[in-house]
């Protein structure tokens, strides 16, 4: 409004000004425009203040439909599902309902792919808990927390975008014609020329002017020879420019908070040695190179500003000496945001579980104690917790139980668990000690017609996998849901306990799920083989399920009930 009120009133009164002295109109000329523009720059803060405070409600409410609805509005990492993987598609680490979706808070490249790597592979143990002490540290400052998402809020499509990579890449253009000797020593000259123009003018005006003219046509001439290559570069940065805006406002909130956390020190080593100010000035030098050779874009201005200065060659001038002074720098800066993005994260969903626990990491392979665990996938009202120890006696555990009682479920709350311990964050748990153990998967196979396998080739190459790490890999944990499904249930059973005893003969550890009394029985049997189940009950002719573990084996199933409810009639087979 007060941009508008300048506007209309100037206009009567430079009318009425019209016939006063010149100083006078230069002075309220002077007067009006300071007014104007500093509203206009009032009103930039205006923008920006409201552009932070609506990111901020957008991060609140995104934090409450994550733990509600299970909903985020970051990226859920499914580019980093890889097939065949370890443990990755039977964990439900990556994808639109996994356990990355739930904790990602990075909008940058390498936050990205730092957190994408601490899911995938295995840290050691001083490693996690150096995490852990730093997760615990950043997990209390939530506002710092807040005004790094609120920040990086308006980034848009950066997850697979890495800016100083392709930064880097655009900057090998032969930048060299900018800093000639000739040139820059040319350019240099040009303002006492100019300048000598001026006092010629109260001599010889139209020699003056002649002389400007033709120095003003030289110029453009000088600036057209290399105008292909400057509007190159041009085109190229401009693409990074918007991202470079983003990522500034962000980076004093990533440089200015001092932490104590050794892992959050370490990290900051690389410019502990440099002001706390050099990435910023880095990144806005580089932003104002950017906006400078953008203004070559306004015909007017570049045609003007190039005959009188020569403007193209003195930015990309200036832009071979940031590139000479910077290029080492850009990656490094770039990663520190995204390691700090990380550990926000997972700081994150560390605070938002109070009720959940840092795991303590122990040393012996292979133990395993938990006390009230959970799927983290699985909202808390349909959630049912469950107390566990796995002696380093039992090497295999067998787990029995009918269709839906939880014995599947099972396997993947101890494993997902296991996965997000090793990032430092907390469990879903009120207590749980692990070891650093390599995990290995057999859950969900399926055929690929397009690779011409079939469900059992894919569980023979599973089987093959795991077969090939034992071999080679010490401290493994082996999760088995339902082995052999894909042929007759005669082979089925023999190859289940052909692989479980050669499972055991190799002194790993394995956990297997199956609906096969058969194969739990031979942990009667067989030394170093624990049997647990999940039991289900019938109530006024309904099925019941508990969800708990408990020892033993299972001898209720209710496929037969299920059946008959549908209107199917069993009879048992004779042996």
């Amino acid at each position: 409004m007060i941009r508008l009120g300048v506007f209309v009133l100037a206009i009567p009164i430079f009318y009425f000004l019209l016939q006063s002295n010149l100083l006078i109109i230069g002075l309220v000329f002077l007067v009006i425009g300071t007014l104007f523009v500093w509203a206009v720059l009032k009103q930039q803060k205006f923008d920006n203040l409201a552009k932070e405070q609506e990111a901020m409600i957008a991060i609140n409410q995104n934090e409450i439909d994550v733990l509600t609805k299970f909903q985020n509005i970051y990226d859920d990492g499914s580019q980093y599902i890889i097939p065949r993987h370890r443990y990755i598609e039977d964990l439900d680490i990556f994808g639109s309902h996994s356990i990355f979706f739930l904790v990602n808070r990075c909008k940058t490249y390498f936050g990205n792919q730092i957190l994408s790597t601490w899911f995938k592979e295995l840290p050691s143990k001083s490693e996690v808990h150096k995490r852990q002490e730093a997760i615990k540290e950043v997990a209390e400052s939530l506002e710092w927390r807040q005004e790094l998402a609120v920040k990086l809020f308006a980034l848009q499509n950066q997850e697979t975008y890495n800016v100083s990579s392709i930064v880097n890449h655009y900057l090998q253009m032969d930048l060299s014609f900018a800093t000639n000797n000739i040139i820059n020593t040319y350019r240099r000259l040009l303002p006492l020329l100019w300048l000598g123009l001026l006092g010629l003018m109260f001599v010889n005006p139209s020699l003056a002017n002649s002389i400007a003219i033709l120095l003003f046509i030289g110029n453009l001439l000088i600036v057209g020879k290399y105008s292909k290559q400057i509007s190159e570069i041009q085109s190229k940065l401009a693409q990074v420019g918007s991202s470079l805006k983003g990522y500034i406002s962000a980076i004093k909130t990533v440089f200015d908070k001092k932490w104590n956390a050794e892992l959050l020190q370490n990290a900051y080593a690389t410019f502990k040695n440099t002001n706390t100010d050099i990435p910023i000035q880095t990144l806005k030098e580089l932003n104002k190179i950017v906006d400078q050779l953008d203004y070559r874009l306004n015909l007017l201005v570049a045609i003007v500003a190039n005959g009188v200065v020569l403007w193209d060659l003195s930015v990309v001038n200036k832009l071979e000496k940031w590139k000479i002074k910077n290029k080492d720098k850009m990656e490094s800066i770039f990663y520190h945001i995204g390691f700090m993005e990380t550990i926000s994260s997972l700081s994150t969903w560390a605070y938002n579980h109070p009720e959940s626990t840092y795991p303590s990491i122990g040393d012996q392979y292979m133990q395993i104690a938990t006390k009230g665990i959970s799927h983290p996938l699985i909202p808390r009202l349909q959630n049912v917790d469950n107390d566990y120890i796995l002696s380093t006696e039992d090497h295999i555990t067998i787990i029995t139980g009918s269709n839906m009682s939880g014995k599947s479920t099972f396997l993947r709350t101890l494993g997902i668990n296991m996965i997000l311990g090793f990032t430092g964050t907390k469990v879903s748990a009120q207590t749980m000690e692990i070891p650093l153990v390599k995990i290995v998967t057999y859950m969900r196979i399926k055929d690929a017609l397009e690779e011409n396998v079939s469900t059992f080739k894919a569980e023979l190459n599973r089987i093959e996998l795991i077969l090939d790490i034992l071999k080679n890999e010490s401290d493994t944990f082996i999760l088995i849901d339902e082995m052999l499904r894909g042929t007759n249930s005669r082979d089925k059973l023999s190859g289940s306990i052909g692989l479980t005893k050669k499972l055991l003969r190799s002194s790993t550890y394995a956990m297997i799920a199956t609906h096969d009394i058969k194969l739990a029985e031979i942990g009667e049997l067989e030394k170093n083989i624990a049997n647990y189940y999940f039991d289900i009950d019938y109530k006024d002719g309904n099925l019941v399920f508990d969800y708990k573990i408990k020892k033993g084996i299972c001898r209720n199933f209710n496929a037969t009930f299920l059946l008959n409810q549908l209107g199917i009639e069993t009879k048992p087979l004779e042996d």
